[in-house]
């Protein structure tokens, strides 16, 4: 028999009784966990109140950097050039007028440096700059199972005998020639091979139609010593240096991925492969009138590929970016974004995207007083140019001169002295010598921009008002965490905070006093708050703004003292506010310490609550064992009264 359970042989519901008893015997228990609640919902307003004071520190941190009331706001009168501006940059207007743009210099290797195809070898190896692949094609309406494992004049024979009649083929410098007595129609929409591509054949409407490149060219996707280089055979490993960095292959490099450790190098260059022209490339990844530097360390790779000077490679100069300044210059820039390294305007950077007006000069006909340019020069007869030299002018012209364009071709004019003679073609100047070094003509009609740089005062005005509107919500909240309220049968509620004079009494006055005072050694008219157009009603400790036209004639008129009104030394507002929160939220703030207490205090009711619930453990247990033996005992005085009444039946 089970005697735990209750009552089974005394008929008395102890269990009951004792589960009473433990209860009221919980009673501390319930005061302290109600105790506790008290004070986390006391620590966690304080937690919030604490947020709100991290907020205004954080505003406060911006407002007192000097460098903020600096800021400047940047706009661009056209949407070709964009600029950014530091704090500090002077203020005010700057003209720009953008003549050419800076683009990248390219160090352009020799062409046909891929062997010419071999006309007997299989074409899977025949050095073609397209790789044939297998399949069918279709010529003159009859198709042809093309093999890579076949050479190409066996390719062309088959082609030549399925075909028939009077078609045939010529194989001659590289290229590739079909000929028939009727127009020569090529492919089908069925076809497979790209062997027509290969050749580099497309169809013309006549009877003889020839390859349109040379069919040789370098496999990228195999190694240097096998990708069929017209000068031979490329070393199996090596290294070479572009730009002073070291670019190092072995025997199971491709020559892609040569091209591939170029790209991602420290030599600032884009390496690739031109299959149309059979040559490579490099291109500065800056822009600018900069060169590009190669050696050959061991190897040959760069004088395989061509790309070597004494390999005949040749330097494609980058242009530099041509411009003036509030009618300064011309001046030149190595980027498309000029900085005050070019323009001697610290701070300010302008970045072009468009130039017109800029045409450099190859030649000069002295006898026929012509001007010949690198490129389509863009002008029109009449068109008012100036004459802009790093290096020394042709003879007759001077920089201080205005001339006018006789066009007469997109590459060449005459210069005039008057608009009526350059558009008459009379009076030509006289060219008396030829430049030396690079010469630009440059035209009335630049690509223009106005960039204006002002102080920031939206982005001032807006961080203040932050500032106060942070103030304010700070003392909202201790107001609101502060407050009693009662009710209408005169229950009085109070506040999660009230009668904490840290909050009440110490922040709340403290940040209303720090908010309103005057700056001590302020010697403007604003050194106060209240002087630019902020103030407080008298009624609360929130602040507002009364006076918008102040703080906006402040702001225009007085940024300087206003910036002195937040960041003086010690005494600015922001600055004394920052020093005060810091200290407050710090490890040994007064805040900090209060929570830390808080803590502390539910951590101890945790272990009160704890201990006490022992003890009631243990009571529990005694009063259960009593009730227990009192169940033994009852059950056994039962027995013997049963055994008894058995006897006196």
């Amino acid at each position: 028999m089970d005697l735990n359970v209750s009552g089974l042989a005394s008929g008395f519901d102890w269990k009951s009784m004792v589960d009473q008893l433990t209860n009221v015997e919980r009673a501390p228990q319930r005061r302290m966990r109600t105790e506790q609640a008290s004070v986390r919902a006391k620590n966690a307003a304080f937690t919030s109140l604490k947020t709100e004071l991290t907020s205004l520190k954080t505003v406060s941190e911006k407002l007192k950097d000097t460098s903020f009331f600096d800021t400047r706001k940047v706009t661009s009168s056209e949407t070709h050039a964009s600029a950014t501006a530091d704090s500090g940059t002077s203020s005010g207007e700057y003209n720009f007028e953008i003549f050419q743009l800076a683009t990248s210099a390219k160090q352009l290797g020799a062409s046909d440096v891929g062997a010419a195809v071999s006309t007997s070898s299989a074409m899977s190896s025949g050095g073609f700059s397209i790789a044939v692949t297998g399949g069918t094609v279709t010529v003159q309406g009859k198709q042809v199972t093309v093999s890579t494992d076949d050479s190409l004049t066996t390719t062309l024979a088959a082609i030549k005998t399925a075909v028939g009649g009077s078609f045939d083929y010529s194989v001659s410098g590289d290229k590739v020639t079909l000929t028939d007595s009727s127009e020569i129609v090529l492919g089908s929409a069925t076809d497979t091979s790209n062997f027509l591509q290969a050749l580099r054949l497309n169809a013309n409407g006549t009877t003889s139609i020839s390859s349109s490149g040379k069919l040789g060219g370098i496999d990228i996707s195999v190694t240097p010593a096998n990708a069929n280089f017209t000068d031979g055979t490329g070393a199996a490993s090596g290294s070479f240096k572009i730009n002073g960095t070291t670019i190092s292959w072995d025997s199971s490099a491709t020559i892609t991925d040569i091209l591939d450790k170029i790209n991602s190098s420290e030599a600032s260059v884009y390496a690739n492969y031109d299959p149309v022209n059979d040559r490579f490339l490099l291109t500065n990844k800056t822009t600018g009138d900069v060169g590009i530097t190669l050696e050959d360390v061991t190897g040959d790779f760069l004088a395989k590929s061509r790309l070597l000077t004494a390999n005949s490679g040749a330097l494609s100069r980058g242009k530099n970016l041509l411009y003036k300044v509030n009618d300064a210059g011309p001046l030149e820039s190595k980027s498309n974004t000029i900085d005050s390294n070019s323009s001697g305007i610290q701070g300010l950077a302008v970045t072009a995207t468009k130039g017109n007006g800029a045409s450099k000069i190859s030649s000069v006909d002295t006898s026929g007083e012509t001007v010949t340019t690198e490129s389509s020069h863009g002008y029109s007869t009449g068109e008012a140019v100036t004459v802009y030299s790093p290096g020394t002018i042709p003879g007759g012209l001077s920089t201080d001169t205005t001339y006018y364009v006789r066009v007469l071709s997109s590459s060449s004019y005459t210069l005039h002295t008057t608009k009526a003679n350059a558009e008459s073609g009379t009076n030509a100047v006289d060219l008396t010598s030829t430049q030396t070094g690079d010469v630009y003509m440059m035209s009335s009609s630049p690509k223009i921009a106005t960039v204006s740089v002002q102080a920031d005062t939206d982005t001032i005005k807006n961080k203040i008002a932050g500032f106060i509107s942070q103030i304010n919500k700070v003392q909202s909240l201790i107001k609101t965490q502060t407050a009693s309220s009662t009710d209408a049968d005169g229950k009085v509620t109070l506040g999660v905070l009230a009668g904490e004079s840290l909050v009440s009494m110490t922040i709340s006055g403290d940040i209303r006093t720090k908010a309103i005072e005057s700056v001590d050694g302020l010697s403007g008219t604003i050194t106060r708050l209240e002087s630019i157009g902020y103030t407080s009603s008298g009624y609360s400790n929130e602040l507002s703004l009364s006076d918008s036209n102040t703080l906006e004639t402040a702001l225009s008129e007085n940024l300087g003292q206003v910036k002195s009104l937040f960041t003086t030394t010690t005494d600015g507002l922001a600055n004394s506010m920052y020093t005060y929160l810091d200290a407050l939220l710090g490890d040994d703030g007064s805040l900090e310490t209060t929570q830390k207490n808080l803590t502390s205090q539910i951590s101890s009711i945790d272990q009160q609550i704890a201990d006490h619930e022992r003890r009631v453990q243990m009571n529990r247990d005694t009063l259960i064992r009593s009730f227990v033996n009192m169940e033994q005992a009852q059950s056994k005085i039962n027995n013997d009264m049963s055994f008894l009444m058995s006897r006196f039946k």
